[in-house]
Order: structure tokens, then C-alpha cells, then sequence
């Protein structure tokens, strides 16, 4: 019996593929679906996760040679704030504490919006990328904060993301209230920066000035696809980075190809491993969603949907790209104020701040503040982004180093403050060092 239990915990259930497959499983099953439905749900589960880890060792096999040089020729830590590729690695190490906090959480968060009485808090966040990014944060940042670790640090963590999936939504419900009305409201990590936005906006411009009534070059549509602006803005990042190494730092690692082209090639694989990844996450997501998806259908029938941040871009378009131009330029601020005061740790410019906050924020920046407001919210909300992570990055465990980190407006804005003072409450306790 003993070696039938050790088999099942340590060469099924520790294998993050098999067990989030076996949850797909017994989800799928619950719900009754057909044998067909349940057996593809559970293959594409498995086989999604495993394309992560593909695309994963992508991203590491291109940034970790250059990062390592400018980490040791300047003698510092450059870190590049992706949601995705932070999350793939992460979940190389530590898929099933992940799932767990996810599971727990999302649990958690149906029943917060179950008990709490008030419309406005009748969401329920269908984002699960998002929620994923979240739990996966709190399994890196939590032991460092609170010295947390198995059930202590996956129920603590569940708890947190339960009260965010629950809480924050309800302010963007209210902030759209008189352009979106009731059909929907943002589900991702920006919540509490669309807040900010809309305080910003008014300090720039005005409302009657919107920004659906300017006109503004076709091409600018283009980088809505996630492939075309990680292809144009990777290759630039990467000759930043190369431009920070030196020209012979980086021949080092070239060898007989041409340095330049060398990191633009370097840039591009970057790009190809995030797209990997993301095919990974949709095929893993578009199986288990499945399973969570009917039980808060089941439970929650009036509640309102909270969704990805681009369900919004329709409603100010103009505003969103608006809004992604300033967050290009804050962006830009922050990585050349670290590399001018010699900061520590180099925040490159996230493709993900830079265009999904950006958008997102340009468009309660119009609703707003017109115009002006979008572009106002989008560069102070990107400079706040880029910023934390300098503060952030060294509170997440095993990742500090790797070159990622999360990026969103909200880990700056919420978790950012949150872990600092649990590391206070964790240190005068005795609980961490």
C-alpha cells in the first residue's frame, strides 16, 4: 500500500501535467459532459501545459544569455516585466501550489460573491490567465513576505485572490457605469489602475474633448495583434539591452554571427517562445474553464461577467491606442532613469504594461478627461507599472534573477504595498528573517 501511495504522489500527482489533467478529469466528469468532451478536455489540458513548458524554455533559452552578461558586466539586474513568460517559468518549478491557489481561490471568490448582498459586487471573474498570473505571484511572493509555505502559503494565498477576483471588479463596474453598463466589467490585474486613470484624466484635459472625434494613422491598429507588437518591440529591447552590454560583451555570445543581428534574432525568438507559450495557455484554458465556468454558471446565474481587458478597447478605441502611446513614452522614462541613476535593477519596457494597461487606460482616461486624459493616464500609469517592479522583482523567490517579472498596473498598485507590509508584520513576528 505504501508504494502504491508513493507512486500516486510522486510520479502522477507531482507531475504538473498529470495532475492538472486528473482535475480536468473529475471537472469534466462532474458536469456529466460527454466521453468525447471529457477525453478531449483532459488530453488538451495536459498537452497545453506541456506546450507551456516549450515555450517557456523558449523565453529562457533567449534572455537568460543576455541578461546574464549585463547583469555581469554592469553589475546589475535587468528584468523584463512579461506576465506570460514570468508565469511559464514559474510553473516549471511550482505548477501544483499554483493550481491549488487557483482552484482554492476561485472558490473562494464564488462564494465572496455569493454572501456579499450588493449588485455592484455580482462579478465573477472569467479571466483564468489572469488568475493564474495572480496565484502564481502569491506562491513566489508569500514565503519571502510571511515565510509561508504548503497548506499555510496555498490557503493564504486562495484568500488573497478570492478577495481581489471579488472586490476589484466592482470598482470598474462603477467606473463604466455610463459607457458600459450593465453587460460587463474588467476581470484582469488593472482594476485599481483604471481607478487611478480616471482620478488622472480630469488633470489633463476634459471629457467633451474625446478622442473617438481625432484622427489617427491606420497603421497604429496593427499592434492589437499580440504577435505583430511583441515582434516589433522584442528586437528593440533587445538591442537596449545589447546597447547596455557592449558591442564585445555581446560578440561573446554570438560567436561568428553578427552581433546586431544575433539580438535581433534573439528578440524574435523571444517573441516566437511567447507565442508558444500563449498557444499552450489557450488550449490549457479553453479545457478546464469548462469545469469552473458551469459550476459559477450553476451557482451565480444574474452574476455579470468580468472579462479581459480588450472587451473594453471597443468602447473608446481611439482612446485605447491614445492611451498605449503614453504608456510607450512612461515606459521609455523609467528605463532610461534606471540606466542614468544607476539603479540596481534596469526595468525594460513591457510589451504587456506598454499595450494591454496602455489600452485599458487610455480608455478611462477618455471617458474621463478626453483625449489629453487618455494620454495622461497611460504615461503616469506605466511609470507607476515600470517603477514597482524595481521594488517588487527582489520579493519573488526563485524568479529574482531570472531576467521576468509580472508586470500589470495593479502588482504595483495593490500587491506591491501589501507584501511590504506583510513582510513588516511577517519580520517584527519573527516569521521571516
Amino acid at each position: 500500500m505504501k508504494d502504491i501511495i508513493e507512486f500516486i504522489i510522486f510520479q502522477i500527482l507531482d507531475k504538473a501535467p498529470l495532475f492538472l489533467g486528473i482535475i480536468a478529469l473529475f471537472g469534466l466528469m462532474l458536469q456529466r459532459k460527454k466521453t468525447s468532451e471529457i477525453i478531449d478536455g483532459t488530453v488538451k489540458t495536459i498537452v497545453g501545459l506541456l506546450v507551456i513548458t516549450i515555450g517557456s524554455g523558449t523565453l529562457l533559452k533567449s534572455l537568460s544569455p543576455i541578461m546574464g552578461q549585463l547583469n555581469k558586466i554592469l553589475g546589475i539586474h535587468g528584468v523584463l516585466p512579461a506576465n506570460e513568460a514570468a508565469f511559464g517559468v514559474a510553473m516549471l518549478k511550482f505548477a501544483n501550489d499554483v493550481t491549488l491557489t487557483f482552484i482554492l481561490g476561485f472558490l473562494f471568490h464564488l462564494f465572496f460573491v455569493y454572501i456579499i448582498p450588493f449588485k455592484r459586487f455580482k462579478n465573477v471573474f472569467l479571466t483564468v490567465h489572469i488568475q493564474l498570473f495572480l496565484a502564481t505571484f502569491m506562491v513566489l511572493a508569500l514565503p519571502g513576505a510571511l515565510g509561508l509555505s504548503g497548506v499555510a502559503l496555498i490557503l493564504t494565498g486562495a484568500i488573497l485572490c478570492g478577495l481581489y477576483w471579488t472586490l476589484s471588479p466592482a470598482i470598474t463596474r462603477k467606473l463604466g457605469q455610463h459607457f458600459i453598463g450593465d453587460d460587463l466589467t474588467l476581470g484582469h490585474n488593472q482594476q485599481v489602475g483604471a481607478w487611478l486613470a480616471s482620478k488622472v484624466a480630469p488633470l489633463f484635459g476634459s471629457p467633451s474633448e474625446d478622442a473617438e472625434e481625432l484622427k489617427l494613422p491606420g497603421f497604429l491598429s496593427m499592434f492589437r495583434d499580440n504577435t505583430i507588437s511583441l515582434a516589433f518591440l522584442m528586437p528593440l529591447i533587445f538591442l537596449g539591452i545589447g546597447l547596455s552590454v557592449g558591442a564585445q560583451g555581446v560578440t561573446e555570445l554570438s560567436g561568428r554571427t553578427n552581433w546586431i543581428v544575433w539580438l535581433l534574432m534573439q528578440g524574435l525568438s523571444f517573441t516566437a517562445g511567447v507565442v508558444i507559450l500563449l498557444i499552450g495557455v489557450r488550449m490549457f484554458i479553453g479545457s478546464i474553464v469548462p469545469a469552473f465556468k458551469g459550476i459559477s454558471d450553476r451557482l451565480l446565474p444574474d452574476a455579470v461577467p468580468a472579462l479581459d481587458c480588450p472587451a473594453l478597447f471597443p468602447y473608446s478605441p481611439t482612446g485605447a491606442m491614445l492611451g498605449f502611446i503614453g504608456s510607450v513614452t512612461g515606459a521609455l522614462v523609467v528605463t532610461a532613469a534606471t540606466v542614468l541613476l544607476k539603479s540596481p535593477i534596469i526595468v525594460f519596457p513591457s510589451p504587456i504594461i506598454m499595450f494591454f494597461d496602455g489600452c485599458t487606460m487610455g480608455v478611462f482616461g477618455n471617458k474621463y478627461g478626453g483625449y489629453k486624459g487618455a494620454l495622461g493616464a497611460g504615461f503616469i500609469t506605466s511609470v507607476i507599472a515600470h517603477a514597482g517592479v524595481i521594488l517588487l522583482y527582489p520579493m519573488m523567490g526563485s524568479l529574482y534573477g531570472s531576467g521576468l517579472m509580472f508586470s500589470n498596473i495593479d502588482f504595483s498598485l495593490v500587491w506591491l504595498p501589501l507584501m511590504y507590509l506583510l513582510k513588516f508584520i511577517g519580520t517584527a513576528f519573527g516569521l521571516v528573517a
